[in-house]
């Protein structure tokens, strides 16, 4: 076995993988004894040799392969860090099944302190979101080297060390238990750590286990504030809890305490929602809530507004004084901040608005058609997390599509809200067409006010590309409410709301040819009927996406004909660049 590991003369990413790649099969054959010791004993000398001292701290020695301070963060991990583990786990190796090479081997015992010490330079994470994957990587260096086996012979080599390895094989241990396994992508690691766990240490990992299907048992909590789904504000307390639904819970009051609420008993009612979550996260609740101090946690019965039955839960009931603390009354809950301001002028309401009516001149002709014609307090953009989409006929716009929110499905969607009266509100609904827009939509709540939508209840499935009068109408409201937004910006965000697959795919093909292209050739090429074909150019065109060759219009060729030629219009090309593009 040979040691080949050296430092290149510049940055080279691959020659980088190849001499990481090659040190961890070294570290695997050592740690198997696949090793010659004459080699063995040649091969730990110049790695001695190879550390190099941290210049801000002497006590750290590493096996990076180049100056960390030129590296970016992620090949600082794979190229600095990585190489040192690697490196420190071969001596480790070395010192459990050839201690008497480690004796011989002329500061041995000093670079292996110090490339311990230097392993908990960032704490064994990995770069930004992948920082668990980082810890498992690093972890798995030093279970192959049997780190765990070393530390118990030698807990006092480098407390750092071996207090920060404790603590990593304990946040392993207690993700399980938790369920907390994922990562900032989602990704799940728990496979990881039972195979880390289990490589360690059998005999506790198998009890681990019959711990987890015991945490497995779930339990119910019924909540009222700062926990309710719209007022989290990013926290993550019960993002993966099964939601029940809203339920009410009687012989309590509920009072507002400036920034959270809190129940105690008598003779009110209050409105929350239901979560199931396992029993082991208890305990994570009972500390936000300031459980034994702040909050007492009981078990009550609730009426589950989606099963129509008693359901058992636990609550967090207020353990101090409420007194001089307005009371909010049932039909004001469920508790929000600022709801106190809303009681005292409970007649408002933000209408959101991301149809034609972000457009505020066209929004004021229904204002003057309400019975109180007042302008809108105030007007504030407001995105908007659920999908935006086109659909129906409407007799006002060319037959064409209209404006709608799935409120069931997430996305981005650019709108507008105006604080108006809930009489202005019901009847801009009249307007709308209740038949079309039955449903109402809350958005949660702005300056202690609900914030409310109109859509239909659910998804249309007649989906349908907007006129152009209509289409530039919402654009131009958006031009206004968000003027960094350029027009190709505006342009590629409606058209990829209002563009089917089918549609796109007919696009992105005749933007990629050099010259018109005929209706026959982009059916042939594309595999689709003609009336297909045919009714996405009557989109494109009603868009000003797409024209007719006007050689072929002078020669009497029909729009829908095969022989029709047709290009993108010039204008349009780059916001048809981010769709076409988007949509690959």
């Amino acid at each position: 076995m040979k040691n080949t590991f050296y430092r290149p003369e510049e940055i080279n990413v691959e020659e980088f993988e190849y001499i990481v790649s090659k040190l961890n099969n070294d570290l695997v054959n050592i740690s198997r004894g696949f090793v010659n010791e004459f080699d063995l004993r040649r091969y730990v000398q110049k790695l001695v040799e190879d550390q190099k001292d941290l210049d801000r701290n002497p006590k750290m020695g590493f096996w990076g392969l180049w100056d960390p301070q030129d590296l970016p963060s992620d090949a600082r991990v794979d190229f600095f860090y990585m190489p040192t583990y690697i490196a420190t786990g071969i001596l480790i190796s070395c010192k459990l099944n050839f201690p008497h090479i480690a004796a011989e081997v002329e500061g041995f015992d000093v670079a292996l302190e110090k490339g311990l010490l230097a392993s908990t330079g960032r704490g064994f994470q990995g770069h930004g979101h992948d920082n668990l994957d980082g810890l498992v990587k690093a972890l798995n260096v030093f279970i192959t080297a049997k780190v765990h086996i070393y530390l118990e012979k030698f807990p006092d080599t480098c407390k750092e060390f071996t207090k920060l390895f404790n603590e990593s094989i304990a946040f392993c241990e207690n993700s399980l238990l938790t369920g907390n396994t994922k990562g900032d992508w989602g990704e799940d690691y728990s496979a990881q750590y039972r195979c880390i766990l289990q490589s360690l240490y059998p005999h506790k990992y198998l009890k681990l286990e019959q711990r987890i299907e015991v945490d497995k048992e779930e339990v119910n909590v019924f909540v009222y504030g700062t926990l309710m789904k719209s007022n989290r504000n990013g926290m993550t307390y019960l993002k993966d809890a099964k939601c029940l639904g809203e339920a009410t819970l009687e012989g309590y009051e509920l009072y507002d305490l400036g920034s959270f609420p809190g129940i105690v008993q008598g003779d009110g009612k209050v409105k929350g929602e239901v979560y199931t979550i396992s029993v082991d996260k208890l305990p994570e609740l009972d500390r936000y809530e300031g459980e034994g101090s702040l909050y007492k946690r009981n078990k009550v019965e609730v009426y589950s507004e989606e099963s129509k039955e008693k359901v058992n839960c636990y609550v967090y009931v207020y353990n101090r004084s409420t007194t001089g603390r307005p009371k909010v009354e049932y039909k004001y809950q469920p508790w929000h901040e600022g709801v106190v301001a809303k009681m005292n002028d409970d007649n408002l309401v933000w209408y959101a608005t991301y149809g034609s009516n972000v457009n505020k001149e066209r929004f004021m002709k229904y204002i003057e058609g309400c019975s109180d014609t007042t302008p809108p307090k105030k007007e504030r953009p407001i995105i908007i997390d659920h999908e935006l989409y086109f659909a129906n006929r409407s007799g006002r716009w060319d037959s064409r599509g209209v404006a709608f929110l799935d409120l069931g499905k997430e996305g981005k969607t650019y709108g507008k809200m105006y604080l108006i009266t809930e009489e202005q509100f019901k009847e801009i609904q009249q307007q709308e067409g209740p038949t079309w827009y039955d449903g109402v939509g809350s958005l949660g709540f702005k300056d202690g006010i609900a914030v409310k939508t109109l859509t239909h209840s659910t998804r249309f499935v007649d989906e349908n590309i907007p006129c152009k009068a209509y289409f530039n109408t919402i654009k131009q409201g958006i031009r206004s409410t968000y003027p960094t937004l350029s027009e190709e910006e505006i342009d590629a965000y409606l058209l990829g709301r209002c563009l089917d697959r089918n549609t796109v795919e007919v696009l992105q093909y005749i933007r990629k040819q050099q010259h018109g292209v005929r209706i026959s050739k982009i059916c042939n090429h594309l595999n689709k009927n003609d009336k297909m074909v045919v009714d996405s150019l009557s989109g494109l065109r009603e868009l000003g996406l797409v024209v007719q060759d006007s050689r072929s219009v002078r020669e009497g060729v029909a729009p829908n004909s095969a022989e029709a030629v047709y290009y993108t219009v010039r204008s349009r090309r780059a916001a048809i660049d981010m769709v076409v593009g988007r949509s690959k």
